[in-house]
C-alpha cells in the first residue's frame, strides 16, 4: 500500500554510482514517483560535495524527505548535508533528529541499505518500498579527529586495514560488490601484516599494541557482505567495538573468511568485541580511516568518537 499524503520528496541522484546504475534509474524512479502521486523534486549531482549542498538546501526549504540514490557515500553526504540544515534551524542543538532520509540503493556496497531490509539493485522495488514511509529513529556515529575536524556516520568507521583495502578497491576497475573487496584485502594484507601501532579506550579498558584493525559499527556489516559486528542494532544507544590483531598473513586471510559469516567474533585469541557508548582512538604514526565507505583521514593520530541516539530518522522495511 502506497502512502504519500502530505509527504513530500526531494530525490537526490548520483548518476556515477554503481557505474551508471544511478542515470540508468532515473526514469523508472520518475515512474514509480509519478504513477503513486508523489509530490517530488529530483535532482543529479555533478561533483563530490553536491549530494552534502543539495540535501541541505533541500531540509532548509521544508521538504519532508531526502531520497539518496546511489551508494554509501552518497547517502553519507545526504547525513552531512540534513545534519548542516538542523544546525542551522536549531534543531540538532535541542537533539531533536536531523531530519529524515531514504535511500534507493545502487552503489558498490550498499551496506547501510542491507541493513535497513531495502532491495539491493532493484530500484522500482525500493522506491516502492520507501513510499510505504515504514519510519524509525536510529543512531549517528560521530567522530572528532585531532585538528577538530566532526563528520558523521551512519553505519561504520573503520581504523587501519578495513580503510588501506577501501583505498586499493579504487584501483581495481573489473570488478564490484563484495568480490571488489575481497580482492582489495587479500591484496594489501601482506603489505600492512604488521599492523598500526594504536591504542583504543573505551567502558574504562585499553586496548595498547600493533593493531589490523578498530572497526566502529553502527549497522554491523560492511564491505558489501562483511559481517564485522553481526550483533550491531541501528536504534540501541551503543556502537559495536571489534578490535582485531593477527599474527602472521595466514590468520589475518582465516579471520577475514569468518567475518562472512561473523563468527570471526568467536576467536577471541584474536578479536575483541564490546559494545560501548564512545571510545577514542589514538595512533602516534597515524592511520587510514574510513566512514561509510569514504576515506576519512589517511593519517589520524586520535579520533574521539560517540554515539548519537535516534538523531536521523528513516525509511526501511517494516520492523517486527
Amino acid at each position: 500500500m502506497i502512502r504519500t499524503a502530505n509527504r513530500s520528496y526531494k530525490v537526490i541522484v548520483n548518476p556515477h554510482s554503481g557505474r551508471g546504475s544511478g542515470a540508468r534509474a532515473e526514469p523508472i524512479l520518475r515512474g514509480v514517483l509519478d504513477g503513486a502521486g508523489a509530490h517530488y523534486d529530483l535532482v543529479e549531482t555533478s561533483a563530490r560535495g553536491d549530494a552534502m549542498r543539495l540535501a541541505c538546501q533541500a531540509r532548509l526549504d521544508g521538504w519532508d524527505t531526502v531520497v539518496s540514490v546511489g551508494g554509501d557515500g552518497t547517502a553519507h553526504e545526504v547525513l552531512q548535508g540534513l545534519a548542516q540544515a538542523a544546525c542551522t534551524s536549531g534543531e540538532w542543538q535541542s537533539e531533536h533528529p536531523a531530519g529524515t532520509l531514504a535511500i534507493i540503493p545502487l552503489g558498490t556496497g550498499d551496506d547501510y541499505a542491507a541493513r535497513l531490509g531495502l532491495p539491493l539493485n532493484d530500484p522500482e522495488a525500493a522506491c516502492h518500498m520507501v513510499l510505504q514511509e515504514h519510519r524509525r529513529a536510529v543512531d549517528l556515529g560521530q567522530v572528532t579527529d585531532e585538528t577538530g575536524r566532526t563528520e558523521l556516520f551512519l553505519n561504520h568507521l573503520g581504523a587501519g586495514f578495513e580503510a588501506a583495502a577501501l583505498t586499493e578497491s579504487l584501483r581495481i576497475e573489473w570488478l564490484r560488490g563484495f568480490t571488489l573487496y575481497l580482492a582489495a584485502a587479500l591484496r594489501v594484507m601482506p603489505r600492512y601484516k604488521q599492523g598500526w601501532e594504536m591504542t583504543v579506550r573505551f567502558n574504562g579498558s585499553d586496548i595498547s599494541r600493533p593493531l589490523n584493525l578498530v572497526s566502529v559499527a553502527n549497522g554491523g556489516r560492511t564491505a558489501a557482505g562483511f559481517k564485522i559486528a553481526p550483533g550491531a542494532e541501528l536504534d540501541d544507544g551503543q556502537l559495536d567495538l571489534i578490535v582485531g590483531h593477527a599474527p602472521n598473513v595466514g590468520i589475518m586471510a582465516w579471520l577475514l573468511f569468518h567475518a562472512m559469516s561473523g563468527n570471526h567474533i568467536s576467536y577471541t585469541q584474536y578479536v575483541t568485541a564490546a559494545r560501548t557508548p564512545n571510545l577514542v582512538i589514538e595512533a602516534p604514526d597515524g592511520v587510514p580511516v574510513h566512514l561509510d565507505g569514504e576515506l576519512f583521514r589517511s593519517d589520524a593520530r586520535r579520533l574521539e568518537i560517540n554515539v548519537l541516539p535516534r538523531r536521523l530518522t528513516v525509511l526501511g522495511a517494516p520492523t517486527g
